[in-house]
């Protein structure tokens, strides 16, 4: 930049300016074209010279729109810095979607006039562009609301809040679900907890909870208690706010209630939280099935030649007499780790159980689990007897407990076919109902 040029926008000299235009009438367009910090709009702008910037608009109305090294306007310096008259000057000039640009870190005009609570300015904003007030400043969700309750600034909350429905008021929510009150409670704000609880769509949504699933009185017991967080708590109370355990409670008996009231159903109408609660118990006995079967894998009933010459490990007994019965043992042996991984592998994904499909899937793996069990159990004992001869008990018992395994695999997959049929039913009525 011209270094006349630049101390005539420090002092806001006009008349030098002047000068400068009549000497050299391109001096202002070798402004872009010129590596800079501010242009002389900026520096103007930031040293509130107002005749000086109505000089420069009219000369160079395209200065309003230029931008220093951290990407501000003209604009973000005059509402930092407060002078509205400037401020009024370059929003004639601009467009409404000018007054809405970013800097580097994000920020606004309207942001940084909220930061100062530079009331008139923010007026004005909202005034050329009503937009700035609804939008969202980060990618957290924080509106320019939450911006109000950071910097305290409880009259321009108030200014802003008219930008918005009431009932949206009790919905806004930053990125960690955090509603205005959350927010006003979190940074002992007295007097904007007292502005918000008058407003009936918030006083209403007492029971709203943030990401951390905690209430606005909740909040109160995660930070030092002082005078100020005694007073919020009054004023919570005051309005029926309750802690997240306290509404988890009435919930709960809500839910008891009506479950009460529900028909009663074996499948179509199962609630699989029970398992969801099981899951670290059922990896346990996954865990627990799948070494056992790898060790039983790799040490066969009757054990092994450690003398043999035809494997590293040497061979089973078993082979010996007779390699059938062996491959069979191995086979169901297999089949039991092999299921025990997958549902395994099922349970550590982190898939909801309370999914039919997921559901019938353990269901009928497990079922298999158990029913190869039995059978390997009773192979063996016959194995291991005289002439394979099983006590009549022991066989009896093991064979209606296999058939009860099948009936249940059964019954479960006859119940499941059946949701999926009432589903696609269900999906093909909407279709039609649609066309």
């Amino acid at each position: 930049m011209d270094k006349n040029l630049f101390e005539a926008s420090l002092t806001g000299n006009v008349q030098a300016l002047n000068e400068l235009l009549h000497k050299d009438k391109l001096i202002l367009d070798r402004v872009s074209l010129t590596r800079f910090n501010e242009t002389p709009l900026h520096i103007a702008a930031m040293r509130g010279h107002l005749d000086f910037v109505k000089v420069l608009l009219r000369e160079k109305p395209t200065l309003a729109m230029s931008l220093d090294s951290v990407r501000r306007t003209p604009l973000h310096v005059a509402s930092a810095g407060g002078h509205m008259e400037i401020a009024r000057e370059l929003l004639q000039v601009m467009s409404a979607e000018g007054c809405g640009f970013r800097d580097q870190d994000g920020r606004t005009p309207l942001y940084l006039a909220v930061k100062n609570e530079e009331l008139e300015i923010i007026k004005l904003l909202i005034q050329k562009n009503p937009d700035l007030g609804r939008e969202i400043l980060q990618e957290n969700g924080e509106t320019i609301l939450h911006t109000c309750i950071y910097y305290n600034s409880l009259e321009a909350l108030k200014l802003l809040c008219q930008l918005w429905n009431e009932d949206e008021l009790a919905m806004v929510k930053d990125g960690n679900e955090n509603t205005l009150l959350h927010l006003a409670t979190v940074h002992k704000q007295v007097q904007t907890v007292k502005y918000l609880l008058q407003i009936p769509s918030i006083r209403t949504n007492e029971n709203s909870v943030n990401g951390q699933g905690l209430t606005a009185l909740d909040v109160l017991d995660h930070h030092p208690r002082d005078f100020e967080a005694l007073e919020i708590r009054t004023l919570l109370m005051e309005a029926n706010f309750s802690r997240s355990k306290d509404v988890k409670s009435f919930q709960t008996s809500q839910n008891v209630t009506n479950l009460e009231n529900k028909p009663k159903g074996w499948y179509l109408n199962t609630n699989a939280n029970w398992l969801e609660k099981q899951r670290g118990v059922l990896i346990l006995a996954t865990i627990v099935v799948a070494t056992t079967s790898f060790y039983s894998g790799l040490h066969p009933p009757g054990g092994t030649f450690t003398n043999s010459r035809d494997g590293p490990l040497g061979n089973a007994v078993k082979t010996e007499p007779d390699i059938g019965p062996f491959s069979d043992f191995v086979i169901k042996n297999t089949i039991i780790m092999i299921f025990s991984l997958m549902i395994l592998v099922v349970l550590l994904s982190g898939v909801p159980l309370r999914n039919k499909f997921c559901l019938w899937v353990l269901n009928v793996a497990s079922v298999c689990i158990i029913f190869l069990v039995t059978a390997t159990y009773l192979t063996e004992i016959a194995n291991m007897s005289p002439d394979t001869w099983v006590n009549p008990t022991t066989l009896f018992m093991c064979w209606i407990w296999m058939l009860l395994c099948l009936l249940f695999a059964l019954s479960h997959t006859i119940f499941f076919l059946t949701w999926v049929v009432k589903k696609l039913l269900k999906a093909r009525k909407s279709d039609q109902i649609g066309v």
